[in-house]
């Protein structure tokens, strides 16, 4: 290998290594955060005083010269990583052509690209049609609408430890901690919590259900059953195989039944 290419391979080996320069946060990062606290609404929960300035694959690094490994990505939304060339380039190509257009009252290539792949790559048999959102609250709300509206039926099924948002309809599922909830009712009506399934504590039950469907709801009056497949913020609990493929067949049984 030539010196100058050995010396450079080096320096990006170095420069991609995690680093401490001054305890954090440091002293920009303080002046970010007071500046936050002061102008920003305490409804943002922040885990740790990280002020991020920017980032190459799994490496960020704040404000003050601190580099750490991302483990986070993003709260698992950022799979590519940061600065990966491929995205970045396809975001300074659409830039060029125009940073925004409403799909609600415009029609645009890229869009129909994006739903018609996303439609193909759906599970299940059948077409699909596919609404964009701007967050997982907002979808969780109008997956909410749809069911009602599709199925004319009031009922939802959630599970404890579930968080899906901030919204009314998102709050009224969620089951994670009180704080989310209080001074904010009445939520939507209609809404059962049942205990999510954690064969670490407490294995779900599913004569739970059963006495639900006896006592509690009809089954006829379910329009959906609402559920992280993993919880995340409920503890990343990962449930058996065998409590959503149960799920799957409630759900399944009563669709046919309908």
């Amino acid at each position: 290998m030539p010196r100058e290419t050995a010396e450079e391979a080096v320096k990006i080996k170095v420069a991609d290594y995690p680093r401490i320069v001054v305890p954090p946060p440091g002293p920009r990062a303080k002046r970010v955060i007071a500046r936050d606290k002061e102008w920003t609404s305490t409804s943002y929960i922040k885990e740790y005083p990280l002020v991020i300035a920017g980032g190459s694959g799994a490496m960020v690094e704040d404000v003050d010269g601190n580099r750490y490994i991302d483990w986070m990505a993003g709260i698992a939304v950022s799979s590519t990583g940061y600065n990966h060339p491929k995205v970045v380039a396809a975001i300074r190509e659409a830039a060029g052509k125009f940073l925004h257009i409403c799909g609600t009252d415009f029609y645009y290539e890229p869009m129909a690209d994006l739903c018609e792949r996303l439609g193909k790559l759906a599970p299940g048999k059948g077409k699909y049609r596919v609404f964009l959102t701007n967050s997982g609250t907002e979808a969780l709300d109008g997956a909410i609408k749809l069911a009602r509206y599709h199925t004319k039926r009031p009922g939802l099924i959630a599970f404890e430890g579930a968080f899906h948002g901030r919204t009314y309809g998102a709050m009224s599922v969620t089951c994670s901690k009180v704080h989310q909830r209080a001074g904010f009712g009445p939520f939507l009506p209609g809404v059962t919590h049942l205990p999510f399934d954690n064969p670490y504590r407490v294995p779900f039950d599913p004569a739970q259900v059963k006495r639900l469907f006896s006592s509690v709801l009809p089954p006829n009056e379910v329009a959906a059953v609402i559920m992280e497949p993993i919880q995340g913020e409920g503890g990343y609990v990962f449930p058996r195989p065998e409590f959503l493929k149960f799920w799957r067949k409630v759900c399944d049984e009563q669709r046919r039944k309908a």
